[in-house]
Order: structure tokens, then sequence, then C-alpha cells
């Protein structure tokens, strides 16, 4: 933790929490309609745009998703650096007052000085609190920027797919040498395993239980076609850095809703976690070949078969960066000059968009005042002076990096 009063001109305490607490109050929750979200959009208009016109940026245009990409500097460099913020916070839930954005002792719950309490903040609203307020300090400031700064904030965020953001990259022709995407209590993040959703769909024909030979339980084909998928398909060996790859059923539903009923359809959902180096396509393919061959098993009850459908649902890149990388060596001198420490490195359990970035040739890091210990739960906060502290970071990562031809 700093123990500076204003790590960079333009940026305190009170200009954090004031920042922080203005996001919370917008909300911008995930519902059905995912990135569709009205509310989501109109935070990006009313909340994101306004403070970027404000600082001075002009250059700012939306995609036919509603993701926002800003621009500025003057071009005289090649740089580009890229910061990725998400819109879509996890919805209000049982959380008391979720949109005022308390102030409270950040001590009690093992957070350094004072924190506010707000949906968003531990995930989302506090990391863009803090690129907002690096680029606010440089604009305001007339630090020289000779390359180009993008910032984006995309409709995404709870989402579990990069959707939003390759949308806004190709749809605008957006690309830059390194990016940046928020992170967890000022830590760097090298890498994250990566993730894809396949959804199942096992048929048979429904009948009276009374009667079982009549129909076919698809009930007995699903735990067949589960019991394929988990000792047939291959998994990777562990990454030395990243773990162990898991494969794992997470959702199961059977149909009609009714008693005494022989279920007619089971619908599946499996995480399968990936690892880098591994095609998202051939992965779903393999195991798709296993579940609909385990869909040939006829039931013993009636001998007739199922039918099995197989979908490929979201899915995540694997993230990992080097420690001497481009992206985490700016970030540790940024840190070593504002803040007098350089920050521990680590590796994340959760997919996001930081593994899309790398995988275009974005080289990209995690790093900011989120904190994930509190995500979806009714303590949603985040640290004043780690926001405020890491702002001065960024801000210092981009005059270093683009500050000079």
């Amino acid at each position: 933790m700093s123990t500076t009063e204003q790590p960079a001109p333009g940026i305190d305490r009170e200009a954090a929490a004031a920042m922080m607490i203005g996001l919370v109050e917008v909300p911008s929750p995930q519902t059905e309609l995912l990135e569709d979200e009205p509310k989501v959009k109109a935070f990006i208009r009313e909340a994101v745009e306004p403070r970027l016109r404000s600082f001075g940026i002009t250059d700012i245009r939306y995609d036919s998703m509603g993701n926002l990409a800003a621009r500025a500097g003057e071009g005289r460099s090649e740089r580009r650096m890229m910061l990725v913020t998400h819109a879509m916070n996890h919805p209000a839930a049982t959380m008391p007052d979720p949109y005022v954005g308390k102030r409270i002792d950040g001590g009690e719950f093992g957070l350094p000085g004072e924190a506010v309490l707000g949906r968003g903040l531990c995930e989302q609203k506090a990391d863009m609190a803090a690129m907002l307020l690096a680029v606010e300090s440089l604009m305001k400031n007339g630090t020289p920027v000779a390359g180009e700064l993008i910032f984006v904030c995309c409709t995404s965020g709870e989402t579990g797919k990069h959707d939003a953001l390759r949308n806004v990259i190709e749809e605008l022709g957006l690309d830059a040498d390194v990016g940046l995407i928020g992170g967890n209590s000022l830590q760097i993040r090298l890498g994250n395993r990566g993730r894809l959703d396949i959804f199942m769909r096992v048929k048979g024909e429904v009948c009276h239980s009374g009667s079982p030979h009549l129909g076919a339980n698809a009930i007995t084909g699903a735990t067949a076609v589960m019991d394929a998928v988990l000792k047939q398909a291959k998994l990777p060996e562990a990454h030395p850095d990243l773990g162990a790859c898991t494969m794992t059923f997470t959702h199961i539903r059977s149909f009609p809703d009714a008693t005494h009923t022989v279920q007619g359809e089971v619908r599946l959902t499996l995480d399968r976690r990936l690892l880098p180096g591994e095609d998202p396509d051939a992965v779903f393919e393999e195991i798709a070949a296993v579940a609909r061959n385990a869909g040939t098993a006829t039931d013993p009850a009636s001998g007739r078969s199922f039918e099995v459908e197989v979908e490929k649902g979201p899915f995540m890149y694997p993230s990992l960066v080097a420690e001497d990388s481009g992206i985490v060596t700016l970030l540790k001198r940024a840190s070593r000059r504002v803040l007098g420490y350089e920050p521990e490195t680590h590796f994340g359990k959760s997919a996001f968009d930081q593994g899309y970035l790398n995988h275009i040739g974005i080289e990209t890091a995690n790093y900011g005042p989120g904190e994930d210990a509190f995500a979806h739960t009714d303590r949603d906060m985040a640290s004043i002076d780690r926001t405020r502290d890491g702002a001065a970071v960024i801000a210092a990562a981009i005059h270093d990096y683009l500050g000079s031809e």
C-alpha cells in the first residue's frame, strides 16, 4: 500500500472515491438480455462517454453492439496501448442499497483505508475508475501522448464470452501493441485457463413411468452420455503455471416437469477448461463425437434409441504472458517509480477478455484495484487507496509507453 497522499497530479483519495461512487450510481446489471440490456448501454452513454469528453477526448465511436472506443494521442509514434473496461455488472440480487456507493472502513474486510461498497466495484467499476482517473490525469495535465491511447468500454462483463470485445475491435478496426484489463488487489495476473461451454440435449420418448417399456428414458441416455464424456474425452497434461485442465458437468435439467413420467429430454451443460495451445473448435468436435456415439445406446427397458444434439456454447481463450514481457515490465517499472514497490504476480482461475487480446497478438496483462474475493456477494467493494494508487500506476505506464516518440 502506498503512503503517498497524491501519487499523480489530480489523482487523490477524494477524486478516486468520487469516481467510484459516480460509476456505482448508474446501474448496469446483467439481465437475460445480456449485451442488449438497455441499462448497460445507457451506462456507457451516460457515465463513460461524458467523462471522456470532459477530459478533452473527442474521437469517440460506437459499434453496432453499443460498445465504445475512444482514441487520444498525437500520432507521432507508432506505439499503441489499449485499455479495456466492461460495463456489465452482476445483478443487484440480495445486496442492500447496491447503487448508493457507501464509504466504509475497509480494514474490517482486509482492505487498506476506506472502501466504497457498491455493486460492480470489486469486478468492473473500481478498475474502470482507475483507468478513467489515469486518462483524466494525463489529458488534463497536458502530458504529451506521442502514440495512440485507445480506451474501450464493452457491453459485456458477466457473459463469459468474447463477443463484445471481438465486435468492437473488428468492426472499428482497432489494434494495439499492448493492452490492459482490470485485475485484483493491484497484483499483475500473468495468465489463466480458458473455458468452453458445451450444450447437450438427449432426447428419448415420454411415457408413463408405470410402463417404461413404452418409452425411452432420456435420463438413462444422459447418464450414458455423461459417463462416456468423462471417461473417454481426452484432457491435456497439467500446465506448470495454470494447473490442471478440467471438465465438469455444471447443469442438468429434464423434461417434462411432471410426476410419474419417463422423461423425454435431458439438457446438459459441460464446462471444459482450456490450456494455451488448445483449439476450442477441435476440443468441441472431439467431445461432441464422444457424446453422439454414446447416444447410440438403447434404453434397457424398451430397446429404443436416443437422439443426441451437441452445440458449441460461449468460450474464452486461455491467456498467458511472460514475467519479462513488455506489458508486465511496463507495469512493474511504473509501480516502482510511483508507489515504491513492485507488484506481486499471480495466475488466476477465471477466464476473461485478456485471452482474446493475447490470441490476436495484443500483449495483455491484468492489473487494477478490483477484489476477486467479494465477487457476486453482498460485500461488493473496493479500496479507495488502491483505486487511487492503481490509477497513478496506470497513468505512469501510459506515459512511459506513449509519452515520447
